[in-house]
């Protein structure tokens, strides 16, 4: 098995290029008929289309524009000025290819593991489509809110190098856990797929297509070994792009093995994603790979005919769910094949009780639900350094335990808990049923939910159902005050405020709201907000909590 698959592994980076591609279906003499992807699947009224929120993230009702300021990963993820190597010190190197390197590196201040992308640039000669391309993965990475997706924290811009520091996964490839153990049984691959179709269901939804979906793209950030499971995450989004629905791509992305028919024929949506799932899928199972060959030629040339091998006895043995499973995902004809949101219903998972099982929280989640129905937002700077700080701990235990709940009551899988799921939750799993619960789910939103869209997504279910204990020592605060203090003076000036706030307000926004942020926390009426003063604000939570 090992050897079989370790061949792979070279091709498994390769990103087509079209030439190569005419000359392989040339020599193959498929015949090609253009598809009409303007049919793609609609999505059930569960699924609320999220396209307009990625676009437009920070865009807030009309009611709510003069009262609020939106807090989203937007004002917490950005370019940091200086030295990425004064802030982290670097301890391995993780990977390297064509790109650059990735190093494990370790935060000098808060010693918390991460890792670094480093993607070489020449100051002489600068490629704007390479810049545009490494600023699009940034992008992306910004807007993601998902549990299975990385998290990026901050990124630098060097005369010579981008630098992307995101979070660090302790398990290494997915890929190399299937050279080492693979094939796999039936429910540890189903947890491992879950996983991946939940994220891939939140992209879709958020209108973004991954591309490049492939086991060396997916991590393995913790190992449970009491419930048999691996927790992973997926990465490397230099190749993903928002898309409109409808529309028909036609540049050709991929890696060997995975990429879709139709990519191939140059003519694809969303649904491409999928096929590369049911690849991954039947590798995870079988421990080879459904389309193999000697040359990217050969490979190329199989994955065109759409057939491929279910008689092998790796898989003589599996249930007749997963064979549909696979049949669904690697249907040739994109609509006929699944789509993301239909996948993470199969009947596998649910045979299984997949869901219910990566969910399982040990600790205490009346307290939870106690800390969410208590939570208020009295003062801006604090919501904002509390999104902060949640951000950039999400290895802590109660991070991780609340991502499970949330999970639980994201009913639907896309990503984000609308006030029926969460009503719904409370009756379900709190046995809550009162005639104020509809207030309260009511008044819930009104104080989580800080973009105004409607929605509660995981970060700002995490924020308010945490014990903000946690985040209080003089380290951790000092690590938030230091996002602010923009120039390191020791002090928040309002410039800073603004830098971090403000951009997209007109100035009868931005006047207000300083001086009610100043009058809330600039205790000694100096303009200026110190380390104490910041601190004092951020103690009082619990207080206002």
């Amino acid at each position: 098995m090992g050897c079989q698959l370790c061949k792979i592994k070279d091709k498994m980076t390769v990103v087509f290029q079209e030439d190569n591609l005419d000359k392989i279906i040339k020599n193959e003499n498929m015949k090609k008929e253009e598809q009409n992807q303007k049919s793609a699947v609609a999505r059930t009224p569960t699924s609320v289309d999220m396209r307009n929120i990625l676009h437009n993230k920070t865009a807030i009702t009309e009611e709510s524009k003069n009262d609020h300021v939106v807090i989203n990963s937007n004002l917490f993820v950005s370019q940091t000025q200086g030295n990425p190597f004064e802030i982290y010190a670097k301890e391995s190197l993780l990977g390297e290819g064509s790109f650059g390197v990735v190093y494990k590196v370790k935060h000098n201040t808060l010693k918390l593991n991460r890792a670094m992308k480093e993607i070489k640039r020449n100051p002489k000669h600068v490629s704007k489509e390479s810049e545009l391309e490494v600023m699009n993965e940034i992008n992306i990475l910004k807007q993601m809110d998902h549990p299975n997706i990385v998290k990026i924290f901050e990124f630098f811009i060097q005369p010579n190098a981008f630098y992307l520091v995101t979070e660090f996964c302790s398990g290494g490839e997915l890929f190399n856990k299937i050279v080492e153990k693979g094939p796999f049984s039936e429910e540890f691959t189903a947890f491992i797929m879950y996983q991946i179709f939940s994220s891939v269901f939140y992209c879709h939804c958020m209108g973004i297509i991954h591309r490049d979906l492939k086991p060396e793209n997916i991590l393995i950030d913790s190992i449970d070994k009491k419930n048999n499971l691996l927790r992973i995450k997926i990465i490397d989004f230099g190749t993903a792009k928002l898309y409109e629905k409808g529309k028909v791509e036609k540049k050709i992305i991929g890696s060997s093995y995975y990429i879709a028919p139709e990519v191939l024929n140059k003519n694809y949506n969303e649904k491409c994603d999928l096929w590369s799932c049911g690849v991954i899928l039947y590798i995870l199972l079988a421990a080879r790979a459904p389309f193999e060959g000697k040359t990217d030629q050969e490979i190329m040339a199989k994955i065109l005919t759409g057939k491929y091998d279910m008689s092998i006895p790796q898989l003589s043995k599996i249930s007749t769910e997963a064979k549909q499973f696979i049949n669904n995902l690697l249907q040739k004809d994109p609509n006929k094949r699944i789509t993301a949101e239909e996948a993470i219903n199969h009947p596998w998972f649910k045979k299984m009780q997949i869901k219910e099982k990566l969910n399982t929280i040990t600790s205490d989640k009346m307290q939870y639900i106690s800390n969410l129905k208590s939570f208020k937002k009295n003062n801006i700077l604090q919501s904002a350094a509390l999104a902060y700080l949640v951000h950039n701990f999400s290895q802590l235990n109660s991070v991780q335990e609340l991502y499970k709940l949330f999970n639980r009551i994201d009913y639907n899988g896309d990503g984000r808990i609308t006030k029926e799921e969460l009503l719904k939750g409370f009756k379900d799993y709190w046995f809550l049923d009162s005639d104020s619960l509809v207030e309260d789910v009511e008044k819930i939103f009104a104080k989580v939910d800080d973009d105004y869209n409607g929605f509660i997504e995981c970060e700002e279910f995490v924020r308010a159902g945490i014990d903000k204990n946690i985040f209080l020592n003089e380290e951790i605060l000092k690590f938030a005050f230091r996002f602010f203090d923009k120039d390191g003076s020791g002090e928040i000036t309002p410039d800073e405020i603004k830098n971090v706030f403000f951009q997209n307000n007109n100035t009868e926004i931005i006047d207000r709201q300083l001086r009610l942020i100043f009058k809330q926390v600039d205790s000694n009426d100096d303009g200026k907000i110190s380390f104490e003063e910041f601190a004092s604000v951020m103690r009082s939570i619990l207080d206002d909590n």
